[in-house]
């Protein structure tokens, strides 16, 4: 089973009374306990929250509620907060219509201290779609290219981060960091048939590029394409291409690339 993880910090719930916060506050396991009881207490309900420690010993919170019950205000419950919880409280989210909350309070995502953004697949889809159809091979060979710039990117923090805990080695960074690193991108979920330091044979499902495509008789993932080979290239430091095999987008289970020095 695919597990999903909502990024959205948006919610709809026409008729419900919403709100939401934003604090930070010690991490530990009394003042959990007393954020908690604070929630039962005054009857709202937790809708999505997002834990991130910005600095060791002490998490920011973003939380979103539903305070239809609730015998409080969100600003009761913030003043709450900064006396029973020691929080700092950053600021409240309040509905941008009845029923409508949106976290309009934060303002930058990031993702490991870099800034990060948000695309839908209604975004994506047809902003990858609408380059194949407008320019054809074109189309392709730009996304091919501009995939493996951004695997280029990709590959310095994988070997950064394999490098920060004593993994040097391309092919042990390569299956120990840049296959999960895909998947935590939400590109898809990657297996490894073959590896070795002169190519390899790689498996993805679910590729984003790929999946809600329409059908074609060729292999369809360019970006994703580009972006193996050039996480590649960066990883084991000398120029790699890539072929797709296999893609869903053709009817096949899953997508193949095939992987190979230049």
């Amino acid at each position: 089973m695919a597990l999903e993880l909502d990024l959205s910090r948006m919610m709809v719930l026409p008729g419900r009374k919403l709100a939401g916060i934003a604090y930070d506050l010690k991490v530990d396991k009394d003042t959990f306990a007393a954020v908690a009881d604070l929630s039962a207490k005054h009857g709202f309900v937790p809708l999505y929250a997002n834990f991130s420690t910005r600095v060791y010993g002490r998490m920011r919170v973003v939380a979103l509620m539903d305070m239809t019950d609730a015998d409080i205000s969100i600003e009761g419950w913030a003043d709450e907060l900064r006396v029973k919880c020691d929080a700092k409280v950053l600021g409240l989210i309040k509905p941008v219509a009845e029923g409508i909350l949106i976290d309009n309070l934060t303002e930058r995502l990031t993702a490991g201290e870099e800034r990060a953004i948000i695309l839908r697949s209604r975004g994506y889809r047809r902003l990858i779609d609408g380059i194949k159809e407008q320019f054809g091979s074109g189309g392709e060979l730009f996304l091919y290219c501009e995939g493996i710039e951004a695997g280029k990117g990709f590959g310095r923090l994988h070997r950064s981060a394999a490098e920060a805990a004593g993994i040097k080695d391309p092919i042990e960074i390569y299956r120990r960091v840049s296959i999960y690193a895909f998947q935590w991108a939400g590109f898809g979920r990657m297996d490894v048939i073959r590896l070795g330091y002169s190519g390899g044979k790689i498996v993805v499902h679910g590729s984003f590029e790929c999946e809600g495509a329409r059908r074609t008789r060729e292999p369809y993932g360019a970006f994703v394409k580009g972006i193996i080979a050039g996480v590649f290239t960066e990883v084991f430091g000398k120029p790699f291409r890539a072929e797709e095999t296999e893609c869903i987008a053709k009817g096949d289970p899953a997508c193949v690339f095939e992987i190979k020095e230049k």
